[in-house]
């Protein structure tokens, strides 16, 4: 029995589980099998189907990356993945990136490889650049929704649609939150956060969903919000803020979402840069740039430079 069984769906697919692993045990070729998904942490329901990923031998003959199966009447997702596309994979995913969670917070039913044991166990393991790479993710994926709700309360006062745009802030805050306390990060990361900030995700997300939305608290939850990153900013941006510092000079909006997207794998770090510019961390400036290849004008593109990196006006 793979997992303790407490309900009577639970069960079915617990079973059907189990009997389909039996089968897949005598595949010579392959190696491990790695439940992921509702079923290896937590509760399924009578529409859930099983993720599944099987670890095969490295054979190029082998050009199947997915196959859908199904085992006494469960759906189940198996992906097929090399011994080495899985190292390639493990070694290659950021730390509390999709990826990772998804593995990580699955159950090694078994192998018959011991690499592949230790290198499931590696990803318990989180580095602390994995950590701040995600929290930068998490802070500049949040910015662009917290923007729009401001600007639709004040130009529209429209409480839904304000308490709407907040809702969608609600999950890259969560995950600052999970991933601050250096756990990992599930799908369902909104309870994961609920636990570790009550009153945080009381105001900014179950209050707007089971109270009349009325200017109070609408603007309760974006000065929360507000409070929250802001006081968290020198720590959820530190890669933008240390890059500025090193290089001791304004940087155009392209470079340096060049950097960060080469460097980290993290776009549209633009916006970060003019909310920590707001805060008074960073400071404006403009470079000279040509539209086009064959543009003969030359305009200012937006920069930023850091207070401490010994600014020289470009």
């Amino acid at each position: 029995m793979l997992l303790m069984a407490t309900t009577p769906i639970q069960q079915k697919f617990t079973e059907a589980i189990d009997a389909l692993i039996e089968q897949v045990r005598e595949d010579p070729s392959i190696l491990a099998a790695i439940l992921c998904g509702s079923l290896s942490y937590d509760k399924v329901w009578a529409k859930s189907d099983v993720d599944l990923v099987l670890v095969t031998i490295d054979d190029r003959k082998f050009d199947t990356e997915g196959i859908s199966l199904y085992a006494d009447g469960v759906n189940v997702h198996a992906l097929l993945l090399s011994r080495t596309e899985l190292r390639r994979t493990v070694e290659g995913s950021l730390g509390n990136s999709f990826m990772h969670s998804f593995l990580a917070k699955g159950r090694l039913l078994y192998t018959h490889d011991q690499t592949i044991a230790d290198l499931f166990g590696r990803l318990q393991n989180i580095g602390e650049r994995d950590t701040q790479v995600q929290l930068l993710q998490a802070a500049t994926g949040a910015l662009p929704a917290i923007y729009k709700a401001h600007k639709f309360l004040l130009t529209r006062g429209d409480l839904d649609y304000t308490a709407l745009w907040i809702l969608y802030a609600a999950t890259p805050l969560a995950k600052i939150e999970v991933v601050s306390a250096r756990l990992l990060a599930d799908r369902e990361v909104i309870p994961q956060a609920m636990k570790l900030n009550p009153a945080l995700f009381k105001t900014i997300y179950s209050d707007l969903l089971n109270s009349k939305k009325t200017k109070k608290n609408v603007q309760a939850a974006l000065a929360k919000i507000d409070a929250y990153l802001a006081e968290r900013a020198p720590e959820l941006f530190a890669p933008i803020l240390d890059h500025l510092r090193e290089v001791g000079e304004a940087r155009s909006c392209t470079e340096i979402e060049d950097h960060f997207k080469r460097n980290f794998g993290v776009e549209h770090v633009t916006t970060a840069c003019e909310y920590l510019a707001d805060l008074g961390l960073l400071g404006k400036a403009s470079t000279t740039v040509r539209l086009t290849k064959k543009s003969n004008v030359s305009v200012q593109e937006l920069a930023f430079f850091s207070f401490g990196g010994g600014f020289n006006e470009v």
